[in-house]
């Protein structure tokens, strides 16, 4: 506890000197200079994704972490340290035996692991919701699948991607499966290759999407939101066409109970979680992540660019994007690295929240907050941004 708190104060000493932007008119950053603190360890030792958090109605902090999970509380980043251990009470793994036998929606028998990404807390029951990203590629003792067939691990990482909900009574203890909640419009399989789903027809073999997954989440008065990618993937050359994001989301209830899913299409949530069709939120984006800014009352958007050109996959930097609804999203900004001059700031995964978590960590109260980042299956640092017109 005490070694994240002084290295989260002497961060604060070593703040760079104004990083330079690549500038966008319409994002309400692009008036400001962003100073950017030198990396600190967070709390979470291991991550291969973006950390979810949330506050219980004790003004609790929650945190999870992956690989071996384990539940994570404090009052804030400042002072959180691990809980204790994460059991499931299903089994993983080979589609004989995981999921508690509940198959993904198309049919197919459920295999693979679990990435928690996403934690909501009951304010009244005190039950505890965890949204994972599942892909159908990896981890699947034997049963693993992707684009192809049958594979150890998949090939262009071409597995298809679900995502799925647990829940917890005893504060993460112990985890019980419920379903899977947000499913792409396409199938999880392609005409290549039919995983036992009976007489379903799979894409055809070309173009492909790979499902819905990468999620974050964002919950505010009334909605819980999950935020998603869609990769589309070139069967024949391994490239990733399109990574765009969208966004779903169900009204919260306080008895306990996680209601279905709804998608954005054509400007208005109308489509089922489940096999709805979905309009994306933003274009060539990767694990986008949301926050909401209370100085620039907008909400602020990060993400890894993914585009086909010049580059095949995900360019480890951050990009931030700003937008008044959630839904249409200004051009984004990056900052370069002091001294540097192509050098951006960012990694693989980025998640935006506020001041060391303090308060709400979906709302920036000023000029101050706090960014967190890894890469697959690394311990998750942070550094602090100030904001500070030009």
């Amino acid at each position: 506890m005490n070694r994240v708190l002084i290295l989260t104060v002497s961060a604060l000493a070593f703040l760079c000197a104004s990083c330079t932007v690549n500038q966008s008119s319409n994002n309400l950053l692009a008036p400001y200079d962003m100073e950017i603190g030198e990396a600190y360890d967070s709390p979470i030792r291991y991550f291969d994704g973006t950390v979810p958090f949330y506050r219980d109605a004790e003004g609790t902090l929650w945190g999870m972490c992956c690989g071996d999970m384990k539940m994570y509380h404090g009052t804030s980043m400042e002072d959180m340290v691990e809980a204790w251990p994460c059991t499931l009470n299903f089994r993983r793994g080979n589609a004989e035996t995981a999921f508690a036998g509940i198959p993904y929606p198309e049919g197919v028998k459920a295999r693979g692991s679990v990435w928690p990404f996403g934690l909501y807390i009951c304010p009244v029951t005190g039950r505890f919701f965890c949204f994972f990203h599942n892909e159908t590629g990896w981890a699947g003792e034997g049963t693993a699948y992707d684009a192809f067939g049958l594979c150890e691990t998949p090939k262009y990482d071409s597995d298809f991607r679900h995502i799925g909900l647990m829940h917890s009574d005893d504060q993460g203890k112990t985890w019980d499966f419920d379903r899977w909640v947000v499913t792409a419009e396409t199938v999880c399989f392609t005409s290549e290759y039919n995983p036992g789903a009976g007489v379903m027809i799979g894409q055809p073999a070309g173009l492909i999407s790979l499902g819905s997954g990468d999620f974050t989440t964002y919950v505010d008065d009334e909605y819980i939101y999950l935020i998603y990618d869609i990769v589309k993937l070139d069967m024949e050359t391994g490239r990733f066409c399109e990574c765009d994001a969208y966004i779903a989301r169900t009204r919260k209830r306080d008895d306990g109970v996680m209601g279905d899913f709804v998608k954005y299409y054509e400007g208005e949530f109308c489509e089922p979680g489940n096999f709805g069709k979905e309009t994306p939120i933003v274009r060539g984006a990767w694990h986008a992540r949301m926050a909401w800014s209370d100085k620039l009352d907008c909400y602020i958007l990060c993400s890894s660019p993914i585009r086909p050109e010049p580059w095949n996959g995900i360019s480890n930097y951050m990009e931030l994007r700003t937008s008044k609804d959630m839904f249409n999203w200004s051009d984004p900004v990056s900052y370069k690295h002091e001294g540097h001059e192509t050098e951006y700031f960012g990694n693989h995964y980025q998640a935006i929240v506020s001041y060391h978590g303090k308060g709400n960590p979906w709302v920036i109260e000023g000029d101050d907050f706090t960014v967190l980042d890894g890469h697959n299956g690394t311990a998750v640092t942070a550094h602090d941004f100030h904001m500070k017109l030009k």
